[in-house]
Protein backbone atom coordinates (compact mmCIF):
# COMPACT_ATOMS: atom_id res chain seq x y z
CA UNK A 1 0.00 0.00 0.00
CA UNK A 2 1.46 3.50 -0.72
CA UNK A 3 1.76 6.31 1.74
CA UNK A 4 -0.72 8.30 0.41
CA UNK A 5 -3.31 5.80 0.91
CA UNK A 6 -2.17 4.38 3.96
CA UNK A 7 -2.05 8.22 5.11
CA UNK A 8 -5.94 8.81 3.96
CA UNK A 9 -7.18 5.20 5.78
CA UNK A 10 -5.34 6.55 8.96
CA UNK A 11 -7.05 9.65 8.94
CA UNK A 12 -10.89 7.55 7.97
CA UNK A 13 -9.63 5.43 11.36
CA UNK A 14 -9.14 8.64 13.50
CA UNK A 15 -12.50 10.12 12.34
CA UNK A 16 -14.17 6.39 13.58
CA UNK A 17 -12.37 6.91 16.49
CA UNK A 18 -13.71 10.51 17.46
CA UNK A 19 -16.98 9.49 15.86
CA UNK A 20 -16.91 6.71 18.97
CA UNK A 21 -16.00 9.32 21.58
CA UNK A 22 -19.65 11.19 20.41
CA UNK A 23 -17.73 13.95 18.54
CA UNK A 24 -19.12 15.79 15.71
CA UNK A 25 -17.14 16.15 12.65
CA UNK A 26 -16.93 19.13 11.24
CA UNK A 27 -14.04 19.03 8.56
CA UNK A 28 -12.04 16.76 7.23
CA UNK A 29 -8.99 18.15 5.58
CA UNK A 30 -10.01 21.71 6.55
CA UNK A 31 -7.65 24.08 4.18
CA UNK A 32 -7.61 27.62 4.30
CA UNK A 33 -4.17 30.07 3.41
CA UNK A 34 -2.81 29.58 6.94
CA UNK A 35 -2.51 26.00 6.41
CA UNK A 36 -4.58 22.68 6.44
CA UNK A 37 -5.72 20.52 9.41
CA UNK A 38 -7.04 16.83 9.21
CA UNK A 39 -9.68 16.92 11.19
CA UNK A 40 -11.55 19.23 12.88
CA UNK A 41 -14.34 17.96 15.85
CA UNK A 42 -16.71 19.69 17.82
CA UNK A 43 -17.36 17.71 21.22
CA UNK A 44 -20.63 19.14 23.22
CA UNK A 45 -21.04 22.69 23.25
CA UNK A 46 -17.96 23.40 24.63
CA UNK A 47 -14.23 21.81 22.93
CA UNK A 48 -13.24 22.22 19.11
CA UNK A 49 -10.27 19.60 18.10
CA UNK A 50 -7.67 20.12 15.84
CA UNK A 51 -6.53 16.66 14.98
CA UNK A 52 -3.19 15.82 13.04
CA UNK A 53 -3.12 12.64 12.02
CA UNK A 54 0.35 10.59 11.36
CA UNK A 55 0.69 7.73 9.92
CA UNK A 56 3.66 5.27 10.14
CA UNK A 57 4.93 2.47 9.43
CA UNK A 58 7.08 1.70 11.08
CA UNK A 59 8.27 2.54 14.99
CA UNK A 60 11.61 3.89 13.67
CA UNK A 61 10.18 7.41 13.80
CA UNK A 62 9.59 9.58 16.40
CA UNK A 63 9.33 13.06 15.08
CA UNK A 64 5.40 13.42 14.59
CA UNK A 65 4.82 16.50 13.91
CA UNK A 66 7.85 19.48 13.51
CA UNK A 67 7.61 23.24 14.95
CA UNK A 68 6.72 24.22 11.67
CA UNK A 69 3.83 21.62 11.18
CA UNK A 70 2.37 22.71 14.79
CA UNK A 71 2.73 26.40 13.68
CA UNK A 72 1.10 26.32 10.41
CA UNK A 73 -1.61 23.38 11.76
CA UNK A 74 -2.14 26.36 14.86
CA UNK A 75 -2.34 29.45 12.04
CA UNK A 76 -5.20 27.46 9.97
CA UNK A 77 -7.05 26.69 13.44
CA UNK A 78 -6.70 30.51 14.62
CA UNK A 79 -8.38 31.30 10.90
CA UNK A 80 -11.12 28.75 11.27
CA UNK A 81 -12.22 30.40 14.87
CA UNK A 82 -11.91 33.53 13.50
CA UNK A 83 -14.17 32.92 10.14
CA UNK A 84 -16.88 30.78 12.82
CA UNK A 85 -17.65 32.99 16.00
CA UNK A 86 -20.02 30.80 17.19
CA UNK A 87 -16.92 28.47 18.08
CA UNK A 88 -14.31 31.48 19.44
CA UNK A 89 -15.94 30.67 23.34
CA UNK A 90 -14.82 26.89 23.02
CA UNK A 91 -12.17 25.60 24.54
CA UNK A 92 -9.50 24.68 21.89
CA UNK A 93 -7.55 21.61 21.73
CA UNK A 94 -4.48 20.18 19.31
CA UNK A 95 -4.48 16.17 19.50
CA UNK A 96 -2.43 14.05 17.39
CA UNK A 97 -3.03 10.80 16.47
CA UNK A 98 -0.74 7.87 15.27
CA UNK A 99 -1.98 4.82 13.29
CA UNK A 100 0.70 2.00 12.89
CA UNK A 101 -0.32 -1.25 11.56
CA UNK A 102 -1.34 -3.98 13.64
CA UNK A 103 -0.70 -1.56 16.87
CA UNK A 104 -3.86 0.17 18.68
CA UNK A 105 -3.94 4.12 17.99
CA UNK A 106 -2.06 6.16 20.10
CA UNK A 107 -4.04 9.33 20.44
CA UNK A 108 -2.35 12.63 22.09
CA UNK A 109 -4.47 14.49 23.79
CA UNK A 110 -3.40 18.44 23.92
CA UNK A 111 -0.27 17.46 21.98
CA UNK A 112 1.12 21.06 22.13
Amino acid sequence: MNDARFGLLAEYAAILIYSLKLCSILHHRMRNFGGEVDIVVRRGGGLIGFIEVKARSSELDDRFVSIHQRKRITRAAEIFLKNNPKYQQFNVRFDLVVIRPYKLPMIIKNAW
